[in-house]
């Protein structure tokens, strides 16, 4: 009895060793991970807007035909001068680096505005001087490009405000310029050809971004933008019968500047996302 014990233990411990061996050398079962997504490049936005603006300028001025009524000691008084609303439509591309930081590259057209203006010529007594009143009229287009940079205010409710500032150029043309004389008597028309001037523009920026979708914001936004100057493309030129020209030199609109109230959509670019591993804290067990 001894011995058979003693061989069935012998038996049953080789069989566990040759057990374990052959555990030892399966391969280590798979270790599998959670996946964390993972957005990459998700800043990109493309942009549409349209707005409306309210135009204003310093001056109208032509040197030869400003210089004798200066000298002479009389001045130029304008009694009105406005330009009419105009449309813009623009378009655009940029990045958002974080929640608080974006930038854009926009381009524009600003449809044609009429400009309209009454001047009188007074002399030192304070009467109007002899053929002193004019009445001119010009219509305004203008291509704005802006490079613009934006600080976001904070999100509540879906709605992001916002500040910012631009830098760029504007491409101000002059077209259909006329010249009236409004004295008694007179009632001559003076015309300029179309002239086109490329000026450095800034722009300040104010306003607020609404969350319609995961990838869609509407913009609603206020924007002040000073434009340079615009002149016609050469001197006046009667087109009723007139006294010889006495200006070789174009009109010049001086400091032109708008405030623009607008209204469009960003679409915000969400690149796929990837799955990385994240690794337990603890190694796996492994079962035998």
């Amino acid at each position: 009895m001894a011995l058979a014990r003693l061989a069935a233990i012998v038996g049953g411990m080789s069989i566990a060793a040759a057990t374990f061996a052959h555990a030892a050398d399966l391969p280590a079962p798979p270790v599998y991970y959670e996946p964390v997504p993972v957005e990459i490049g998700g800043g990109w936005y493309l942009r549409g807007d349209i707005g409306v603006s309210h135009q204003d300028m310093k001056r109208l001025t032509n040197v030869d035909l400003d210089a004798p009524v200066i000298n002479a000691g009389n001045r130029i008084d304008f009694l009105k001068q406005t330009f009419d609303p105009a449309a813009i439509i623009g378009v655009g591309v940029g990045y958002k680096f974080n929640n608080w930081l974006r930038a854009d590259v926009t381009g524009e057209y600003r449809a044609a505005s009429k400009y309209s203006a009454t001047e009188r010529i007074l002399q030192p007594d304070g009467s109007i001087a002899p053929n002193g009143v004019n009445y001119f009229t010009a219509k305004k287009t203008e291509f704005v490009g802006l490079f613009n940079t934006y600080l976001d205010l904070g999100t509540w409710g879906g709605m992001t405000p916002y500040i910012g500032a631009g830098i760029g150029f504007a491409s101000v043309r002059i077209s259909n310029f006329r010249d009236v004389n409004l004295a008694p008597g007179n009632g001559t028309i003076a015309a300029a050809p179309t002239g086109t001037r490329t000026n450095f523009a800034w722009a300040l920026h104010a306003g607020f971004g609404y969350e319609i979708s995961e990838n869609l914001l509407m913009d609603v936004g206020y924007r002040y933008i000073n434009l340079g100057r615009g002149q016609t493309g050469g001197p006046p030129r009667c087109i009723t019968p007139c006294p010889p020209p006495t200006s070789q030199t174009p009109w010049v609109f001086n400091h032109i500047h708008s405030h623009d109230l607008r209204i469009g959509l960003r679409w915000m670019f969400h690149a796929p996302r990837a799955a990385l591993p994240v690794y337990p804290e603890d190694p796996p067990i492994r079962k035998l």
